[in-house]
Parts: C-alpha cells; sequence; structure tokens
C-alpha cells in the first residue's frame, strides 16, 4: 500500500457521535456495487494552494450523475463583498477566524488542478460520508492557517474513509505541507494511479449551487450575447464562467495537525 504504510485508525481525530466512520477500506478501482466516487484534489491559488473534495456518483459509463465539493476556507466572501475573507485569511495566520466548508471559485476548473486521488465506495460508504460533511459543516470550527485549514479537513475526509495517511500527517506536531504534496501523499500510501484524468460529465449533471450562481449571473450574460461564457457540468473537466472571487484569495499550505 506504499511508503506510508500505517492505518488511519491509529490517527486519534474526532468523528461525529452521530456518524460511524466507514469501516471497510475504499477501491482503486469502479465496479457496479462501488459507483460512488471520492477525490482529494489540489489546486492553484493566488498563494499556498488549496485541498477539498469532490464526491458524488456515477453512471454506468463512468459519467457524473451528481457530486458535491466540500473544502475548509476562511468565511467572509458575500454578495456584497467578493473578497473580504482575505481578511479572515490574514488575520488567521495569527488567531483563529470564522469558517466555511463548501466550494470556492476555480475548484471546477481543470486549468488549475495541480493533484488529484479518486477512490471508489459503495452506497453505505457514501451515505456515511455525506452525513460526515453535512454534520462538518454544521460545526466547522475555526480556520488557522497552521492549525487548522484546508489540508486538515482533506486528511480528516480520508481517515473517515478508513485510506492509510502518511504518518506525518498524524503526528502531535506541526508539518507544513503544501496541498499538492498531500493529495500525492494520500495516493501513493494507497496505491493509487497516478496522472488520473478526470471524470467525464453526463448530459444535464449540474449541481444545485452551481445553478444558483448561473441564475445569478444570468442577466449579465443576456445583456451581453457577445461574452465567451461556457457553462458545465459537475465534474472539473470544463470551466465555468463564474467571478473568480475566491480563486484570488490564497489558501494556506497548511500543517498536518488537527
Amino acid at each position: 500500500m506504499g511508503e506510508f504504510g500505517a492505518r488511519a485508525d491509529s490517527a486519534v481525530l474526532p468523528v461525529p457521535s452521530n456518524t460511524a466512520a466507514v469501516s471497510s477500506v475504499p477501491s482503486n478501482t469502479y465496479s457496479r456495487s462501488k459507483r460512488f466516487f471520492v477525490e482529494f484534489r489540489a489546486r492553484n491559488a493566488a498563494s499556498y494552494g488549496h485541498m477539498y473534495v469532490m464526491y458524488g456518483e456515477v453512471n454506468e459509463r463512468r459519467e457524473v450523475i451528481r457530486s458535491e465539493i466540500a473544502g475548509f476556507f476562511p468565511a467572509g466572501d458575500s454578495r456584497t463583498c467578493a473578497n473580504c475573507s482575505v481578511y479572515n485569511w490574514t488575520i488567521g495566520h495569527v488567531v483563529p477566524v470564522t469558517s466555511e466548508i463548501g466550494t470556492s471559485d476555480g475548484d471546477l476548473e481543470e486549468q488549475y488542478v495541480l493533484a488529484r486521488y479518486r477512490v471508489w465506495v459503495d452506497a453505505a460508504q457514501y451515505k456515511s460520508l455525506v452525513a460526515y460533511i453535512k454534520q462538518r459543516k454544521s460545526n466547522p470550527g475555526p480556520w488557522h492557517a497552521f492549525l487548522n485549514n484546508c489540508v486538515t479537513f482533506g486528511r480528516d475526509v480520508a481517515v473517515f474513509l478508513n485510506l492509510n495517511v502518511p504518518p506525518m500527517m498524524r503526528i502531535a506536531l506541526s508539518v507544513v505541507m503544501y496541498p499538492k504534496s498531500v493529495v500525492e501523499s494520500i495516493r501513493d500510501a494507497n496505491g493509487g494511479e497516478k496522472d488520473q484524468g478526470p471524470l467525464k460529465d453526463a448530459p444535464g449533471a449540474l449541481p444545485a449551487e452551481i445553478v444558483a450562481k448561473l441564475q445569478v449571473t444570468a442577466p449579465k450574460t443576456a445583456a451581453n450575447p457577445s461574452r465567451n461564457t461556457r457553462v458545465t457540468t459537475a465534474s472539473s473537466t470544463e470551466q465555468l464562467a463564474v467571478p473568480k472571487k475566491r480563486l484570488n484569495r490564497p489558501e494556506i499550505n497548511a500543517s498536518a495537525i488537527h
């Protein structure tokens, strides 16, 4: 299982009391019984980069029919203040700040993806994962550049799925790692294929949160028909024409402690 042989269950990490951790191990290969995927991703940002997970379901042609994205980052952005999270990001290098878990702009754009590791789970595992992320969203906790950030959240998801994680991501010391290095380390620890390509989208598959963004930007598009706008579906194989309000907000490279 790669150079990192320690199983994630040896890590002491919190799991919501009403959510049972996944007991079996995800697979590196698709099967009819494991048609749900979880993809750990790292992408470019204005500074250190960002780590997040995309999770969803595919059809028999391995086309994405539904998906969601969960990443952990400083809160602050809104419709009236597109880059206000930069303030929290800056202060978060000193003291913990408010946070949110969800999608940030740039997550669906393949051109920014630096690394990915995709695993396949069955319906029961996927249901448990959805409940776990929902629980984390309801109480995300504070964001801190070196203690609790995008990398620690991605690590927690890997642990919840019972994946191997590198020992340096489980020790009780601050070990700073770039998101790309973390995704590649988890991939190598579990014998994942290098240079995985993105999944394709099934026709008409579009996450609800993206539909909402398109509805907000639709009037501007109609008013300027010459604009080269490209609308896409759930996976990162395409580019989504939405403002890059968080793509330009850097995400810390992060420590590997909780």
